[in-house]
């Protein structure tokens, strides 16, 4: 937690209060200027936190916790692309709700099946350009298709069964330019 790097800003907040402290008498101008030294030659608050330890404070930051890594199934994730060559996303793994799978002379194969998918509202934007995106569902996912097809193929295929309310939504969107991107409903 105090390992973290401090910034130019930090630095000078932490001078002012020496300042204050100097200016209040209860710093001698040599403990002011050793600090204030300290100070600006400072990297990280494990650093700074000892020069002001013995002296109020007034407002400075609060040095919080690191934040906890935030899991692949919320915010966007790194994007899934295969060039010449192929990507498989099958079996139990997370998924974004904010996805993107790019596929240029290769393939890009999404099995939603078993996949965590935390928001009941995602989009996956495809691009396929001479190549594939292929996205499977399972039975009472509602999808919704809004890509464009350049002597390409945007297309859903497969039983289509009736939309499950407690299953989440997925919308594909993008581009397939000499290219196809299909979902399919399987059990």
């Amino acid at each position: 937690m105090t390992d973290m790097r401090a910034s130019d800003g930090d630095r000078d907040r932490y001078a002012a209060v020496l300042q204050d402290a100097y200016a209040e008498g209860r710093l001698s101008r040599e403990e002011y200027d050793e600090r204030l030294e300290a100070v600006f030659t400072a990297k990280t608050y494990a650093e700074l936190e000892p020069l002001i330890a013995d002296l109020p404070a007034g407002n400075l930051p609060v040095v919080k916790p690191a934040a906890p890594l935030v899991p692949a199934s919320s915010g966007a994730q790194a994007p899934m692309v295969a060039v010449f060559s192929a990507v498989e996303r099958k079996g139990v793994w997370a998924m974004s709700e904010d996805s993107n799978a790019v596929a240029v002379f290769g393939s890009v194969e999404l099995d939603l099946r078993q996949a965590h998918i935390a928001a009941m509202s995602n989009e996956i934007r495809a691009v396929a350009v001479f190549g594939s995106v292929e996205i499977t569902i399972p039975r009472g996912m509602r999808a919704e298709i809004a890509g464009v097809g350049v002597f390409g193929e945007f297309s859903q295929s497969g039983e289509v069964s009736a939309p499950d309310p407690q299953v989440p939504a997925i919308r594909v969107s993008g581009l397939a330019l000499f290219g196809s991107v299909s979902v399919k409903e399987k059990q």
